[in-house]
């Protein structure tokens, strides 16, 4: 489990099949990628790609597309990539965070959770990644493993405002990164690759752009289900004041500036 101390509770997080266990000491349990709803919680529908490891290697890759294939092979015989596989990565963490909130800032988006990932890594079912040329890291992946499953939860790349061949080669070393990682994770006997999640809305050219690259690996959508559930008087109180708090700052206009 994934502990976090929250503002007004603490928060669980487990993940596919886990379940908390009775000494847990959290208020909210956080029931992350279900296959079925939980009775009683409060369910948001998720949709994710997952692709099957438990298959020959060679039944993995024949279902990536054609340019898929060719980008990964020039990489892997062109580009003198070499790949990180971060399996205590506490050491690490602070080198991640600059790059990705670089990443995030470029692309105007939230940074990464810090807390969580500090969460994840003391629970160690935290994974960093990285892609690197000649010392200088192209892109780095951060998953969540549980049981026999990894999740993408960060991928983050700074290539903006480079030359156009720089952005092709930090785009090859993208895919290859997520081959690289299939291979290690099936040695170590994990079975579902989760792909962190679909964009339901591809009205947005950059949704659109993000569930292509990720559909070009052939893998399979799936419907899951994220449920909250509190389980002390704590968190019965708290939940639904933090829910409400969002629900208000997210229908307020954003302040100039």
């Amino acid at each position: 489990m994934i502990r976090i101390e929250g503002r007004g509770a603490v928060y669980g997080e487990v993940w596919y099949d886990e379940e908390p266990t009775g000494d847990s000491r959290v208020d909210i349990v956080v029931y992350r990628q279900r296959e079925t709803p939980i009775a009683d919680a409060r369910t948001a529908p998720f949709l994710t790609m997952v692709t099957d490891l438990s298959v020959e290697e060679h039944a993995i890759t024949e279902r990536f597309g054609k340019d898929c294939r060719y980008k990964i092979r020039r990489a892997e015989t062109k580009d003198g990539l070499r790949m990180e596989f971060i399996t205590d990565p506490e050491s690490r963490l602070d080198e991640f965070r600059a790059f990705y909130d670089a990443f995030a800032r470029q692309k105007s988006v939230a940074p990464c959770y810090h807390q969580w990932l500090v969460a994840a890594c003391n629970a160690r079912q935290l994974v960093l990644t990285s892609a690197s040329q000649n010392g200088e890291a192209l892109v780095w992946h951060a998953y969540l493993m549980s049981g026999k499953a990894a999740w993408l939860q960060y991928t983050g790349s700074c290539f903006r405002n480079r030359q156009n061949d720089y952005r092709a080669l930090v785009g090859r070393a993208n895919r290859w990164l997520h081959w690289k990682e299939m291979l290690r994770f099936k040695d170590m006997g994990i079975k579902r690759y989760d792909w962190g999640g679909l964009f339901e809305d591809e009205s947005v050219p950059e949704n659109a752009g993000i569930n292509q690259f990720k559909k070009d690996f052939g893998g399979q959508q799936v419907r899951t289900y994220d449920c909250t559930m509190p389980v002390t008087l704590r968190g019965r109180i708290w939940l639904p004041l933090h829910q409400a708090w969002r629900r208000r700052n997210s229908a307020q206009p954003a302040a100039a500036g």
